[in-house]
């Protein structure tokens, strides 16, 4: 039984991939034929980014689950398993993490497919396959990244998924062997993107590589305890702050009105043609919306009158409140974050918090975040302090962008701060039961403890 549940995972993994990335309508298409010229592989690469909008991941469900399983919203709809998130008491076969995991590894899956095929290709110039291919090693550093946050220890895929078993079976491998794949990547990324190339912020650019590079430094500190690791989330924080040319937008609501911004480093893009349904899920259902969430009263309140975020984030119906951020409820086109530049601020305070280190440098960047939002500035000396600002700025900063159930985790609040988590097992998800049938190099014994 188990193995008919891999083939069938296997070779859905295969069609999906030939099929949304346009390179031939049959199924069949073996797939070492599926990118065979520089026209082959721009599709690809377009496949690869549509795998970002899909609804386990950058789409919905990756972004909700980062605020639901926290203290900023709260289930109010009928979509069944989003109650387990809220509630901190996820099933195995919970259809929203399956969901995560799937649309995660099936991205992984097209970009390994590319990555194997682009040294191949004999029509595209050295630069430009260097520059496709540290678009890729971008995306598979992502995606490891958010998996291994999420999970722990999960499978690290490089290669294509074939119907080879020996494909198929892979165990999980520790979550520090994931982080070290993720750095792997990031500095492969670094090495072949072009640094002066072209911005667009719907792709993989060297400030992005940058980004996320800050990020992933900033969360394997908290699991190693090696200051070197904020030093170099210090630096690639300050690189995306000082050389590209960013700044924060006067007005914090323009971030969501639809517009291009001098902030956004890398968001997943929609248009009406691909649309997401964020704002139907969040709007109330006198506005055209679904309303499966609802901000949670604690993040309300946490709000002091005269922050801007506030009024751009939550939205007043009647006597209820729902977010606001995506709001383009007739055609679908919010884009979401991945990366913005006050981020870049807050990961360069907290790393030098940590550090205990330039207090004048730590107050200047939450500032930074605080003055755009019409509040006072921070003016203690006290690092603990200042790591409690950091977190309460981070949570207003970004409500409902996915990041507050993650900052909790890594910094270890999350079971003193949230109700539903009274046990440290409960900061990572479960792994898949879809996951557990399919895969032979993972049993029920392999289980995330405590599910």
């Amino acid at each position: 039984m188990k193995k008919i549940f891999a083939i069938v995972s296997i070779f859905s993994l295969i069609w999906v991939s030939c099929d949304v990335l346009d390179v031939n309508p049959q199924h069949s298409i073996p797939e070492d034929q599926a990118i065979n010229s520089r026209n082959d592989a721009l599709r690809a690469i377009t496949g690869c980014y549509d795998a970002l909008q899909a609804v386990g991941y950058y789409g919905r469900n990756y972004i909700v689950v980062g605020d639901l399983a926290a203290d900023n919203l709260i289930w109010s709809g009928t979509t069944a398993g989003y109650n387990q998130i809220d509630n901190n008491s996820i099933l195995a076969d919970n259809t929203i993490v399956e969901g995560i995991w799937a649309d995660i590894y099936r991205l992984l899956n097209r970009v390994n497919n590319l990555i194997v095929r682009l040294p191949d290709l004999d029509d595209i110039s050295e630069g430009e396959r260097n520059e496709m291919l540290a678009e890729m090693y971008f995306l598979r550093a992502l995606a490891h990244f958010d998996l291994v946050r999420l999970f722990g220890a999960v499978p690290i895929r490089t290669q294509p998924v074939t119907i080879n078993e020996d494909d198929l079976n892979i165990p999980r491998s520790p979550a520090d062997d994931v982080y070290q794949q993720v750095f792997d990547d990031i500095l492969l990324a670094e090495q072949n993107m072009n640094a002066s190339g072209s911005f667009v912020s719907a792709k993989a650019s060297y400030p992005a590589v940058l980004a996320l590079k800050a990020k992933v430094n900033l969360y394997y500190y908290s699991i190693t305890n090696n200051k070197s690791y904020l030093d170099t989330a210090i630096e690639a924080a300050s690189n995306v702050i000082n050389d590209f040319g960013f700044s924060l937008e006067n007005d914090f609501a323009f971030l969501f009105s639809g517009n291009n911004n001098s902030e956004t480093i890398f968001e997943v893009d929609f248009n009406e043609q691909d649309r997401n349904r964020m704002a139907e899920y969040f709007f109330p259902t006198n506005l055209s919306g679904r309303h499966e969430f609802t901000p949670h009263k604690l993040l309300y309140n946490a709000f002091i009158e005269n922050d801007a975020r506030k009024d751009a984030s939550i939205g007043i119906n009647q006597a209820d409140t729902f977010a606001l951020k995506y709001n383009d409820i007739e055609t679908g086109t919010d884009n979401v974050y991945v990366f913005r530049l006050s981020e870049m601020y807050l990961i360069r305070a907290e790393a030098r918090a940590l550090k205990q280190t330039d207090v004048e440098g730590i107050q200047d960047d939450i500032n930074t975040v605080r003055g755009r939002a019409g509040l006072n500035p921070v003016t203690t000396n006290d690092f603990t302090a200042l790591l409690q600002h950091i977190e309460e700025q981070r949570r207003l900063e970004f409500a409902f962008e996915g990041h507050r159930w993650f900052d909790l985790v890594r910094t270890g609040r999350a079971v003193e701060v949230l109700e539903g988590v009274t046990q440290d097992y409960q900061t990572l998800f479960p792994i898949p039961l879809n996951e557990i049938l399919a895969n032979d190099a993972i049993t029920n014994d392999d289980q995330n403890p405590g599910y």
